[in-house]
């Protein structure tokens, strides 16, 4: 029992118990101590007894008139086939003969009372300025006065300009070994206002072509608050207040200005202050900043999280009629260590530089370790000598010569400071990876629009076709400033779909990066060499070979939607999947054709088979050899996505066959805090990266991203994600699944340090950003690089 802020009984004694690590591993970065872990959560107590209720067929309608009745004397919950209605007083009218549910039996019906529990205890305080926005997860708008709006009165903005305190709770079921418990979490977010109408703020002088507006609809729950709607982009603005909208859907084309309000995005947002602050505008901006770091910082979510659902402990709510809702504190080591979870550390890979894997070499940094052994494939890389193109404006060739030469031969005096300084990119592209001085001719674009650099870059593929050779490598000197042009106009999009219809992979440089403090800009020379030799086909280092005589294999299963505008209808799904070896090497991407959302699962059973039957061919996998295939999934699949899968995959007479479907979670409601971590941290009560807690049978949280992986306070806590394996998985074992999404998230060949997501999801996030600009850019051919090798390389990094 949770008793004013302490646990009663014997549990409060066992704290250590739960900390630890796993054996024979070590960090690069030395030892690491025991931390003293907490998560935004409080245990709820599972009945004992049973629970009232009554069992009718499941029908949509009798469902929703069961959970508007007035008044509300009953909770009504879909499960499977039925309906179960849970009375709420004792003379309540139930549609059926009244039962009893052994509450332990069903972990899920108690999480889901326990979630209308809380509901109905924040309606009831309506008057308190709470406002539920959605059920499930269950969002609420804080009421308090120093919450309703976190902005102070001194920043001179009006009151309908705000930002809002967003609290959201879940309440979740954890299997362990068989055994349910139930806990009830809570987080915090701010939520952008702008409470005023199009009008008003169209005669205040906030520029308003192109904006984004949206219209208040109704919601169908009389429990929830009528919410902002997505209603178009303003095209245009007539004298009297009307707006034409485009990308509206179903919806008017003209609205009048007082019907409509800004879409509270943060462009809006930023676009309102301007026009009210003028020329304070940076420092008003910049103090909002300040304080919505705070915001999500450790402390203040931590501290939010325990005061409201202490608070909620202390309430007298109910799961059902005679069933009280009970609280048994908050999961926290330093209170309860023999319920927490059970905790390990994943610690950062042992990097392999060469294929005998060198004694020592695999404690070293990646940069170290590049300069000292590597590449992993320095003696079977066979491009050795680079063509290497270069497209630039003829105003800036003097300075992308420089560039040029200080990305081939580096930059050995920069280093950071103090003893020891790292020198980022000393040798260049040329002597950190063992090449010789490549072949480079420069081509000048007449300007700076799209088709002045394709116009230089076709005249680049023409030289080269008349010498009868192919460029290696084409570098790009694009502004970011022209990210916001029309496909069309874009130099960089322009440019690199002309090189790469040609079989030629593409890196580009930004005129901003020249224009960086020295160390800055040798790091950043020293990442476009790393992705520049992944690009070409080349291996920087590999992950550790595991200890298994299986044949493995990571899959990354993405997404990328093909739309215009912000709607919905009509829009087409391209499934992406990025494939590799157990070690880390990436093998090739392969993607399905655009289908609607229903025809997904079955494109990408085709897109994993040909895979497949791609690397068995390449491998010359026997009938009888050990494979398993694990599948990192962007959303959770589907009984029959998977189903299908594996039917497809045991069609090809593979004998031993082991699958993992591993759903990679980062919309999820868990926070992971250190209670021990130094007060100096750039990021208060965040974890050390690897850090792991074992949820369940089927569930882990991993932190990706740790405290000192968090590079400004304004990133305020970095989340975990959450692991989950589909049961269909006949490969269940989490510990190591677990470490090798945590050694993935290490693996990136985009930058050396670490990802808040594993390479095979990374990865198929960037191909999808890259098709999106490519299938926009006039001129492109998606079949001209069927069958190219230049596709089977990470050419989107």
């Amino acid at each position: 029992m949770y008793v004013d802020g302490r646990l009663s009984g014997t549990g409060a004694s066992f704290l250590a118990g739960n900390r630890r690590v796993w054996s024979g591993m070590a960090s690069w970065a030395g030892e690491r101590r025991d931390p003293r872990l907490a998560i935004n959560a409080f245990r709820i107590a599972i009945p004992k007894g049973a629970l009232p209720a009554a069992l009718v067929p499941y029908d949509r309608t009798v469902l929703h008139e069961l959970l508007d009745r007035a008044p509300a004397d009953v909770h009504a919950i879909r499960r499977g086939d039925e309906i179960v209605v849970v009375p709420l007083t004792s003379d309540a009218a139930l549609p059926a003969e009244r039962q009893s549910l052994l509450a332990s039996e069903d972990p899920y019906l108690v999480a889901a009372l326990a979630r209308e529990a809380v509901l109905r205890e924040l309606t009831a305080r309506a008057e308190k300025g709470y406002r539920i926005t959605k059920r499930r997860p269950l969002v609420v708008e804080a009421g308090r006065p120093e919450t309703e709006n976190v902005l102070p009165a001194s920043l001179g903005l009006p009151d309908w300009l705000k930002k809002r305190m967003v609290l959201e709770f879940d309440a979740r079921v954890l299997i362990r070994r068989g055994v349910p418990s139930v806990v009830l979490t809570c987080s915090n977010r701010l939520r952008t206002i702008i409470d005023a109408p199009v009008r008003q703020l169209r005669e205040l002088g906030v520029p308003l072509l192109g904006a984004t507006v949206s219209t208040v609809r109704e919601t169908p729950d009389p429990k929830v608050s009528d919410l902002l709607r997505y209603a178009g982009r303003i095209l245009a603005v007539d004298d009297d207040g009307t707006l034409t909208l485009e990308d509206q859907g179903d919806g008017p084309v003209q609205v009048p200005d007082t019907e409509l309000f800004l879409e509270p995005s943060r462009t809006n947002f930023a676009a309102v202050v301007a026009a009210l602050t003028q020329g304070r505008s940076d420092a008003v901006m910049a103090e909002i900043a300040e304080i919505e770091a705070a915001s999500h910082a450790g402390p203040k979510m931590l501290g939010t999280a325990r005061s409201i659902l202490g608070w909620l402990s202390r309430q007298p709510m109910q799961l059902a009629d005679g069933v009280p809702l009970v609280f048994e504190g908050p999961l926290d080591q330093s209170v309860d260590g023999a319920w927490f979870p059970p905790a390990e550390a994943i610690f950062k890979p042992k990097l392999m530089f060469d294929p005998g894997g060198t004694v020592g070499t695999q404690f070293l940094t990646p940069q170290k370790g590049l300069d000292e052994v590597g590449p992993y494939d320095r003696e079977s890389f066979a491009r050795k000598r680079l063509r290497i193109a270069v497209v630039c404006e003829a105003a800036l060739l003097k300075q992308m010569q420089a560039v040029v030469g200080h990305f081939l031969n580096g930059l050995p005096d920069v280093r950071s400071k103090g003893p020891g300084g790292l020198v980022p990119h000393g040798t260049g592209l040329v002597g950190r990876f063992r090449l010789e001085q490549p072949e480079v001719h420069f081509f000048t674009a007449a300007g700076s629009a799209g088709e002045d650099f394709a116009v230089a870059a076709r005249q680049a593929n023409e030289e080269a076709a008349g010498r009868d050779v192919r460029w290696d490598l084409a570098l790009l000197l694009v502004s970011r400033e022209w990210m916001a042009r029309p496909y069309e106009d874009s130099p960089y999009w322009m440019g690199k779909a002309a090189f790469l219809k040609q079989g030629t992979v593409v890196q580009s440089v930004s005129v901003e990066m020249i224009g960086m403090k020295k160390f800055e800009y040798a790091c950043s020379l020293a990442s476009m060499a790393l992705q520049t030799y992944a690009k070409l086909g080349g291996l920087p280092w590999l992950l550790p070979a595991p200890q298994s005589d299986a044949h493995e294999f990571v899959f990354g299963l993405g997404s990328h939607v093909e739309k215009r505008g912000r709607r919905g209808a009509g829009q087409r799904v391209v499934g992406i999947a990025t494939v590799f070896t157990a070690q880390g090497a990436y093998v090739l991407d392969s993607r399905t054709s655009a289908v609607s959302y229903e025809g997904l699962p079955d494109a990408l059973r085709r897109v994993v088979v040909e895979a497949v039957e791609r690397i068995r061919a390449d491998d010359g996998w026997l009938p009888d050899d050990r494979v398993r295939l694990v599948f990192h999934a962007f959303t959770q699949l589907g009984r029959d996505a998977a189903d299908a899968v594996v039917e497809a995959v045991e069609q090809l007479g593979l004998k031993r066959m082991e699958f993992a479907f591993l759903h990679v979670v980062e919309d999820h409601p868990f926070t992971v805090f250190d209670l021990d971590a130094p007060g100096d941290a750039t990021a208060p009560l965040a974890p050390e990266r690897g850090q792991a807690v074992d949820l369940g049978d089927r569930e882990w949280l991993v932190t990706l991203v740790g405290r000192k992986e968090v590079k400004g306070e304004r990133q305020g806590l970095p989340d975990p994600v959450l692991l989950r394996l589909h049961d269909r998985s006949t490969y269940r074992n989490m510990r190591m699944l677990a470490r090798q999404v945590g050694n993935f998230a290490c693996h990136s060949w985009r930058n050396f340090g670490s990802s808040r997501l594993p390479v095979s999801l990374s990865y198929a996030e960037q191909v999808a950003r890259q098709l999106a600009g490519l299938e926009r850019t006039p001129n492109w051919d998606p079949d001209a690089v069927l069958g190219n090798p230049v596709m089977r390389r990470p050419w989107f990094l």
